[in-house]
């Protein structure tokens, strides 16, 4: 591991770890959302853990980019941008379901070389960087080995225009029918990250991104390749920084994933 990689891993760490710590105490308590669009809320906590882990990391790396979710985007001219989803799964935390992250990637000009995606409930704690693998809690990580379709879970994840057009409505809607016909189980559940660190666990077998906002899942992205999952967009080309359209399944299965897209 590149020791500069590996300092930048330690960062995002300790941030994700310090967030999850505040998100956990106040879980399960009554909270008040503001929309951000029609399908879209925002809570208090969201700012706060955002503010936690911009103040860990900013400390560190002052002169670096950053995007985050709660208070947008910060260009210092560098190569390095951070990308911070400070509670991946709002709407479940709102709702008391004890599924969502904290997500936090850093790339450096267009590849993702850090990636951290931790569940504070379960102290599940997902880590990647570029070319040295993937683990849980320290433990190296690898997805599942199920090569029939009907004997395993996808993932669907629809990003939030997807339901402002009438045409890639029907088109997922189409997509989410063939994948029900074909898997055992389709999942939808409303915290992306964490589906892409379940999917280099081998929790689940494979995961389909439709037109979703990329930002949020570049650290599962990352962790999911370093584990060994395929992945590529759905012409069955390899995944390219801009790609709205995605496959990732585990070697065995994802020529027939793609197949059936």
């Amino acid at each position: 591991m590149d020791n500069c990689n590996k300092k930048y891993l330690e960062a995002a760490k300790t941030a994700a770890l310090t967030a999850g710590k505040y998100l956990t105490e106040n879980f399960g308590k009554k909270h008040v959302a503001q929309f951000k669009s029609e399908h879209d809320i925002g809570l208090a906590v969201d700012s706060e853990s955002e503010l936690i882990i911009l103040n860990i990391i900013k400390e560190k790396y002052p002169e670096h980019n950053y995007y985050s979710e709660e208070f947008g985007e910060v260009k210092n001219q560098s190569k390095f941008t951070w990308f911070i989803d400070p509670l991946d799964g709002t709407n479940n935390y709102f709702a008391g379901i004890p599924y969502f992250s904290i997500s936090i990637a850093l790339l450096f000009e267009n590849e993702i070389i850090v990636g951290v995606v931790y569940n504070p409930i379960s102290n599940q704690l997902f880590e990647a960087v570029k070319d040295g693998g993937a683990s849980l809690n320290g433990v190296r990580i690898h997805p599942s080995k199920n090569s029939e379709l009907k004997k395993s879970v996808c993932s669907f994840i629809q990003g939030h225009d997807v339901s402002t057009s009438e045409m890639l409505a029907q088109e997922s809607f189409e997509i989410n029918r063939k994948l029900s016909n074909n898997f055992r189980r389709v999942i939808n559940t409303w915290a992306p990250a964490l589906d892409w660190a379940l999917l280099a666990f081998g929790g689940i077998d494979a995961l389909i991104s439709f037109e979703s906002e990329l930002e949020d899942m570049y650290a599962g992205l990352l962790i999911a390749k370093e584990a060994g999952v395929k992945i590529s967009n759905f012409n069955g080309d390899d995944f390219k920084i801009g790609d709205k359209r995605i496959v990732a399944s585990n070697i065995y299965m994802c020529e027939v994933v793609i197949e059936l897209l």
